[in-house]
């Protein structure tokens, strides 16, 4: 049988192990550092499952303004290993681990989601970038300030669902809704394409698509965090009555909706 996402150049993206990480499991995954005597482990804060003896947590708020603007919280957590140990790391929403060496994109840059980063190793730090085309900002789904995630070490940003990754020739392009673009390197140009009034009114699609034009490599997710939320809030909206939940409800389901 022919798999047609491989025709079509996309990768599934499968947990992996690194010289100093692990990641393990189908979702909610767990990412293990191994970590020598001084080395250090930025994450963002609510990450940290486990942790040997003898690494010492510490607050960073430096750049605080770029994470804020880059949907991250404004201060940072920095594992330090006083002695040769490991720590055990976990999103802060059922997704899934994504690592990107920095030092093997072109300008040690990766463009994200809002709020994607989750940790970094060596010299990857989380900032922002600001897209000062109103079109694209308006309407691309990024907003006008993106997150990004600069250095040379190794950044691990969280996902849901299946996460895709599409490595573009030049002038190759992809269309995509803008809820399932996850991350990008720089270089790679974002543009937006018209579906139409009809395509946004009736389709459950935005009024636009994220174009995306090589080269360059860009990852894709099935179900991020906005998506997910929004399936909660429907499922909310349908449960809920004119009183506040389904009209005919027995009291007893009522207290257990509540």
């Amino acid at each position: 049988m022919a798999n047609y996402l491989e025709e079509a150049g996309f990768e599934i993206v499968q947990p992996v192990n690194g010289d100093k990480y692990d990641i393990v499991g189908a979702d909610s995954q767990i990412l293990t550092i191994k970590v020598g005597e001084g080395e250090k482990v930025q994450t963002e804060p609510g990450t940290m499952m486990m942790m040997s003896p003898g690494i010492k947590p510490s607050i960073t708020c430096e750049q605080a303004c770029g994470r804020c603007v880059g949907g991250e919280p404004c201060f940072n957590v920095i594992y330090t290993a006083e002695k040769p140990g490991f720590i055990g790391l976990t999103p802060n929403f059922m997704g899934k681990v994504i690592p990107v060496d920095l030092g093997m994109i072109q300008n040690n840059k990766l463009l994200s989601k809002d709020g994607a980063y989750m940790a970094g190793l060596g010299e990857a730090k989380p900032n922002f970038d600001l897209d000062c085309n109103p079109a694209t900002a308006c309407c691309g789904g990024q907003g006008c300030v993106r997150q990004s995630v600069e250095g040379t070490g190794v950044a691990f940003l969280a996902a849901g669902g299946h996460i895709l990754k599409k490595t573009l020739a030049d002038g190759e392009s992809v269309l995509i809704d803008p809820a399932g673009l996850m991350a990008w390197e720089e270089q790679v140009d974002l543009s937006i394409k018209f579906a139409g009034c009809c395509n946004a009114c009736c389709s459950g699609e935005s009024m636009f698509q994220t174009k995306m034009t090589g080269p360059g490599t860009v990852y894709l997710q099935t179900m991020g965090i906005e998506k997910f939320k929004n399936v909660l809030a429907n499922y909310a909206i349908q449960k809920r009555g004119g009183n506040g939940y389904r009209s005919g409800a027995p009291a007893a389901h009522e207290e257990m909706d509540r």
